[in-house]
């Protein structure tokens, strides 16, 4: 059988199953008759039967006096209908999984049906010619097989997947034996729950917003040594630990006021300092995937925002500040001449250099409290020098107003950038909700809703892959009150999330015309934190145990009175301090220690080393973001990643080092070859070898023994052995890819 006909006849059985699935739930409220109005006052007396569907297109389903049924939109109702029915709506992650499946099978029958009339009629098309018609059969049968679901995943496919999408890395062997072994037909939903409040979400999806909001070492667009990143860093983890709402994380980062160490979530604008126009620029593209940068210098060419509007929107920040002016108190003293003071301390006690008179580092430091965020009321913003239309006059001042949506009334907020910070994160915002749903569904299939995620057009239907899929999803969001994990949770349980992946790639002409219909995620390479993630699961026991720490100590040292410190010891030892903040720690609080690497690598989580790493760092090397500019990390092949890989040090001599935690355990485990080859794939691949992969690998690991050597010796040869083995299946694409 052809592989579309197999598809073919999936998608018979998968549209079948979704009929059943869509069947109306009974309410657990009692029937009754009531009165129904709808949205236009329209008015009719039904008992409550129940609901079919979820979000946008949710129905209830009406008894009539008479014995008949009739189904009526729920966004149809009056609001006090709407609010009754909601209550009776399904919420639970299962439920709300059907939708999106039937959604997704629904566009994906109708296309493909669309597809087989336009090939029937191919022949008779005199608009092309021969050449054309040969071309666009081949495009519509390729199609076609895109346009039917892929057989749902093995436990081994999925396991690997949700870990890495979840986790940001791949199983460990006990994590793999468990959930293979395991019975219980809910497995994969309890997985999914279990990884989504593990530590290793948070981590993961720091990853993420790293990306997306450049965090970095120093916070200011290229660094600043003298300001730790870690309260806003540690802001980002917490807050996706906690499962708070985006849009009040969004609303948080736009309104910070203070200092970082005070106020976390002030890293955002001060990623930024100095440069409010970048930041609104920079705002759009991240939180409304608008990208409006063209407006800063003339009227937008594609998309209906005028120059002048790009102003009135930077004017809601024109008052907001990123450094403060005059002598800079720290606990009511003036840290200059605080300074001074330590300084002549140091000198006296011949701790600073011949010609210096003051210590660089505690000028550096402590006059890091000019930098904070701040609203003085005098908005700085005005047109350009050269503004050149006629709605305006050059260097004329601005005052705060949106190009799309409902009108801001200033006066019902404290500072005008309070104003934009609801607007910008307002469930009325056209584009707020829209944006981070199809940003998040990326995440899980490789692909969104829209492409690209920066340039969501004023249109969506038309443009979108599933118009009714996405706006299906913008409801769900809203409901779930923009919780992130219950968003994600509703996604990995669908079955469109947890099919094969499509290892067809879809066309730049699919992904333009939104035809592109999701018959399982796209087959990808893993990002660079999940691939050095992924090679730290394999080299130390516990993944997750290693973190950084640094928020609340830095908050101690800049709020410490410095006045307290008499001596050049005294001096000294809170420099040490300073310098100590971010320290990677075990979670028992224990400092980390070089007995803790493995061959002389820091082999722990991306999330928790410097951000970003140094260029010639192999999270770099394998394409994580400079942090420079907005979601700037990369998956693409290279030359330099191959040779990273088959020889670089990482994979030879950490990967294959005998203190590696799965070659130590396997070397010094009980079992046979066999049981070794079986915990080395189930480690590395996540599944069991086939015969000849097993064959193979117990070929590979016959370690060549020296008869004299030391027990000592013989177990490092074995050692290597092991590590042959594993070296070889880390450098196939099954390890690479997310299948």
């Amino acid at each position: 059988m052809s592989k579309l006909l197999m598809k073919r006849k999936l998608l018979t059985n998968c549209s079948m199953a979704v009929v059943g699935l869509a069947l109306f739930v009974v309410s657990s409220a009692q029937a009754e008759m009531r009165e129904w109005t709808s949205s236009d006052g329209r008015k009719l007396e039904a008992e409550f039967a129940g609901t079919s569907g979820a979000g946008a297109t949710a129905q209830v389903k009406l008894k009539m006096a008479n014995g008949s049924f009739i189904n009526y939109p729920v966004s149809n109702l009056s609001e006090a209908d709407r609010i009754f029915v909601k209550g009776n709506l399904p919420t639970d992650p299962a439920a709300l999984a059907a939708e999106v499946d039937k959604l997704v099978l629904g566009k994906m029958k109708d296309a493909y049906y669309g597809l087989r009339d336009e090939k029937a009629a191919l022949p008779g098309n005199e608009d092309l010619s021969k050449a054309d018609k040969i071309k666009r059969l081949k495009e519509i049968e390729l199609e076609m097989l895109m346009c039917v679901p892929n057989e749902m995943s093995t436990d081994s496919q999925f396991l690997r997947r949700i870990y890495l999408d979840v986790a940001g890395r791949i199983p460990t062997f006990a994590e793999t034996e468990q959930f293979l072994n395991g019975r219980d037909a809910n497995k994969r939903a309890k997985l999914i729950d279990e990884l989504l409040n593990n530590d290793a979400f948070a981590m993961r999806m720091y990853n993420y917003f790293s990306d997306l909001l450049r965090v970095r070492e120093g916070v200011f667009m290229m660094g600043n040594g003298d300001i730790k990143a870690d309260p806003y860093i540690e802001y980002i983890k917490n807050s996706i630990k906690e499962d708070k709402p985006y849009d009040t994380m969004v609303k948080e980062m736009l309104t910070a006021q203070g200092k970082i160490w005070d106020a976390p979530a002030g890293g955002y604008l001060l990623s930024d300092s100095g440069m409010r126009l970048c930041n609104l620029s920079n705002t759009f593209t991240i939180f409304m995937g608008t990208e409006i940068t063209c407006a800063q210098c003339h009227d937008h060419p594609f998309e209906e925002v005028y120059q002048k509007d790009f102003f009135k929107m930077a004017a809601f920040m024109g008052g907001t500040e990123t450094r403060a002016r005059g002598n800079m108190m720290m606990g009511g003293t003036d840290y200059r001449a605080e300074v001074t003071r330590m300084s002549k301390i140091l000198k006296d006690a011949g701790k600073l250099r011949e010609r210096e008179n003051e210590d660089r580092n505690l000028r550096q430091w402590l006059g890091t409290n000019s930098v904070q965020v701040t609203d003085t009321g005098d908005n700085k913003v005005r047109l350009p020098h050269d503004y050149k239309y006629d709605d305006g006059e050059p260097e004329q001042k601005v005052e705060p107003g949106t190009y799309f949506g409902e009108i801001v009334d200033l006066e019902e907020y404290e500072t005008p950038r309070h104003a934009f910070a609801d607007w910008v994160a307002s469930p009325e915002n056209p584009r707020f909700t829209i944006n981070i749903v199809n940003r998040l569904w990326k995440i899980g299939f490789g692909l969104a809703q829209i492409e690209p995620v920066y340039n969501i057009p004023g249109h969506l239907d038309g443009q979108a892959q599933n118009y009714e899929l996405l706006t299906f999803l913008e409801t769900m969001m809203k409901d779930l009150n923009y919780s992130i994990k219950d968003f994600m949770r509703v996604v990995y349980n669908s079955n469109t999330y947890q099919r094969e992946s499509e290892t067809l790639t879809p066309s730049l002409t699919q992904v333009d015309k939104g035809t592109y219909h999701f018959p399982g995620p796209v087959l990808r390479r893993m990002t660079a934190e999940q691939l050095w993630d992924s090679l730290v699961t394999l080299t130390t026991p516990d993944p997750e145990a290693i973190v950084r720490r640094g928020a609340d100590e830095y908050r101690e040292v800049m709020h410490y009175d410095t006045a307290q410190l008499k001596s050049a010891d005294d001096i000294e030892k809170y420099k040490q301090r300073w310098r100590s903040v971010g320290n990677l720690v075990k979670y028992d609080g224990t400092p980390v220690g070089r007995d803790d690497y493995v061959g002389g690598e820091m082999m722990f989580r991306a999330s928790e080393l410097r951000q970003p790493q140094s260029a010639s760092h192999f999270l770099r090397m394998f394409g994580q973001s400079d942090k420079q500019l907005i979601e700037n990390s990369f998956t693409t092949g290279s030359s330099p990643q191959v040779m990273a890989l088959l020889n670089g040090k990482i994979t030879n001599a950490v990967l294959t080092n005998p203190e590696a935690y799965l070659i130590s355990e396997i070397a010094n485990g009980e079992g046979s070859k066999r049981d070794k080859v079986d915990k080395i794939f189930l480690s590395v691949l996540g599944r069991y070898p086939s015969p000849d992969e097993k064959t193979a690998a117990q070929s590979g690991m016959r370690a060549k023994r020296d008869r004299d050597a030391s027990d000592a010796e013989k177990m490092n040869q074995e050692a290597a052995a092991i590590g042959d083995v594993i070296w070889a299946l880390v450098n196939t694409r099954e390890f690479m890819f997310i299948q």
